[in-house]
């Protein structure tokens, strides 16, 4: 009579039952599994039919209470859409895959609590290792990181006090970089529109352009910060409101590319002329500004390479490589488009 095969992941099939079809040990089949280099080929070639054959799976868990690596990296990204987590993930991803790494992914929106509660649970798969987004945690979430003593990296945002390893990029000299660029274009008078008020990568932002304002002799009045992501609405919208408050108003930095193709859009329904009446650059752009009308001037941060950076950071502190709390700001490229063509200061 034909033998009914288990049903694959039911969770009927041991490796005892693995080891017995083989015909081989249980420790032998254990070996196979975590330790492959230690089996001959021919044998591991068998095992694995059998495995196939019976629809084994392997118990993670186990295995990482026996060896003390869960092969697993928790990941909690703010948002699902940002380009600072949609390109930096499969860079990530991929460097860690290839050390047989798994992700475990959360989705926080921007929210403490939620945060909170994802690292809460991602904490009893035992990673090995977890990746946050940003510089700004909570207490709760510190308390338990030390508890576990779980090698932690931040991402996206440059800190150098952080109490982590963190790869990220200094927004505080990318709006200060941007806001000067403006300023030797011949801009006078420059506004400032950024979503997010509430997070720390925002707050860089805006004080950078504050610098260099100040710097010139210049007074930061003309800002609009607001809590919700960006958008095209809150770049029209703001753009609105600064003219309303001074209508001499030359130049605006955005946050995000989305405020400025809002700022841009509005314009055009305005009759505004960029850059002759206004010059607009955002902090955060992609390949999509050098399709607009006019070219949209941009600060470019790489974050496919920070992706794969941090991966390697990871691998290191894994390997015992790496001991020391290290801050790495992966920089960024300013773009200069027609939207900001007006001549250099001699």
């Amino acid at each position: 009579m034909r033998q009914t095969r288990k049903r694959k992941g039911s969770g009927k099939v041991t490796i005892a039952d693995v080891a017995k079809k083989a015909g081989v040990g249980s420790m032998t089949v254990s070996r196979a599994l975590r330790t492959p280099e230690l089996v001959s080929e021919k044998l591991r070639e068998k095992i694995q039919q059998v495995i196939e054959e019976l629809g084994y799976i392997p118990n993670k868990a186990a295995g990482a209470l026996a060896s003390g690596e869960s092969k697993m990296i928790a990941v909690i990204l703010p948002s699902l859409t940002d380009k600072a987590c949609s390109l930096f993930l499969p860079g990530f991803q991929k460097k860690l895959n290839q050390q047989g790494y798994q992700l475990l992914l959360g989705y926080c929106d921007y929210s403490p609590e939620l945060e909170e509660k994802l690292l809460s649970t991602f904490m009893q798969s035992r990673p090995d290792a977890i990746a946050l987004f940003g510089s700004q945690h909570s207490e709760t979430v510190h308390n338990l990181i030390a508890s576990t003593e779980t090698p932690v990296i931040e991402i996206a945002e440059f800190n150098n006090a952080s109490r982590y390893h963190c790869i990220g990029a200094n927004h505080f000299e990318i709006a200060k970089a941007c806001t000067k660029h403006l300023l030797h274009r011949g801009c006078k008078n420059v506004g400032f529109i950024g979503a997010r008020d509430h997070h720390s990568v925002l707050q860089n932002m805006l004080h950078g352009w504050q610098s260099a304002l100040i710097e010139n002799y210049l007074a930061p009045d003309h800002f609009l910060t607001a809590p919700e992501t960006a958008s095209f609405e809150l770049g029209s919208d703001g753009l609105s409101k600064l003219l309303l408050r001074d209508p001499t108003l030359d130049a605006l930095v955005c946050s995000h590319e989305e405020i400025a193709l809002g700022v841009l859009f509005e314009c055009q329904r305005k009759l505004i002329k960029v850059p002759q009446d206004l010059s607009i650059v955002c902090l955060n752009g992609s390949a999509s500004c050098e399709h607009t009308y006019p070219r949209l001037s941009c600060a470019r941060i790489n974050y496919s390479e920070m992706g794969k950076k941090a991966g390697e950071q990871i691998l290191s502190l894994l390997g015992g490589t790496v001991s020391q709390n290290m801050a790495i700001d992966v920089g960024f490229k300013l773009y200069r488009g027609s939207s900001t063509h007006k001549l250099e200061k001699n």
